[in-house]
């Protein structure tokens, strides 16, 4: 991980996660909200957001996607 003006960045190959937050009532099937980070494929990512307080007061399943980013990930 690199830091860059205080934001953690992924600059490792392997770098592809899903971060999934659900409530703890699994009981009924749920709505899911997926959100891909902007940044104009150069910086952010899935460790920037937390998906836990959303998925329990909404009752919503989030899925939260981290992708490689920068040279290792779009080119442009």
């Amino acid at each position: 991980m690199l830091m860059i003006l205080s934001v953690t960045v992924c600059s490792e190959i392997d770098c592809l996660y899903l971060n999934v937050y659900s409530p703890a009532d699994k009981k009924n099937k749920l709505p899911v909200m997926v959100w891909i980070n902007g940044g104009n494929f150069v910086f952010g990512g899935a460790s920037r957001y937390n998906g836990s307080a959303l998925s329990a007061y909404e009752n919503i399943v989030v899925v939260i996607i981290q992708y490689r980013l920068g040279l290792l990930g779009f080119f442009k």
